[in-house]
């Protein structure tokens, strides 16, 4: 069934305010898939296909050769909205919601050097899917998101000492599927 999914994947240069076709995505057509870079590396992984199967397959792409590479798949099992991103050149993914529907909480390293999955602790707070992800310095921060909660929890993790940390809650509306990134010490959230 067509469900408009692609394997399309395009880069944007600032510079000339365009935008260029690079090579396809060899993995399946997907959604709910998680994505970050690590140096020069573009990574993606997990989601859904076309046919509802939930994925668990993890790729490298480089921007000086243009070519994908199939990686080691995540450690955890397979799902779909997770969250992605990654600090001091290890890539995280966590939570998500697995083949059952059923929202996780697991929080995995992936280090591209070695191209290998290491379980880190729990993500702190309620299971949940949806989320943010994103990174400050050695911290790595998830929030929003749908979970057992409000939708408002803001979680720290700390790469050195694998602890998570309770933050003050998200400040607008609850909220899940929304966007968000940071610029150099600050974090964006919206929609």
């Amino acid at each position: 069934r067509d469900i408009g999914l692609t394997q399309d994947f395009w880069e944007y240069d600032p510079s000339t305010n365009g935008w260029m076709q690079k090579a396809t995505f060899p993995g399946t057509a997907r959604y709910g898939a998680i994505g970050f870079s690590i140096g020069t590396k573009g990574y993606i992984g997990t989601g859904q296909d076309a046919n509802f199967n939930i994925l668990d397959d993890f790729w490298e792409w480089d921007q000086a050769s243009n070519i994908w590479m199939q990686k080691t798949n995540f450690g955890g099992t397979a799902r779909r909205w997770a969250l992605g991103f990654c600090v001091a050149n290890k890539g995280y993914i966590g939570t998500g919601v697995d083949a059952t529907g059923t929202p996780q909480k697991d929080f995995w390293e992936f280090d591209p050097s070695l191209n290998i999955w290491t379980q880190k602790a729990d993500h702190g707070g309620d299971t949940k899917y949806a989320a943010i992800g994103f990174s400050l310095g050695t911290m790595g921060y998830i929030v929003t998101g749908a979970d057992t909660g409000t939708g408002k929890g803001f979680w720290e993790w700390d790469q050195t000492t694998n602890l998570w940390s309770q933050r003050p809650d998200f400040a607008g509306y609850p909220r899940y599927h929304s966007v968000g990134f940071n610029i150099g010490n600050k974090a964006y959230v919206g929609t």
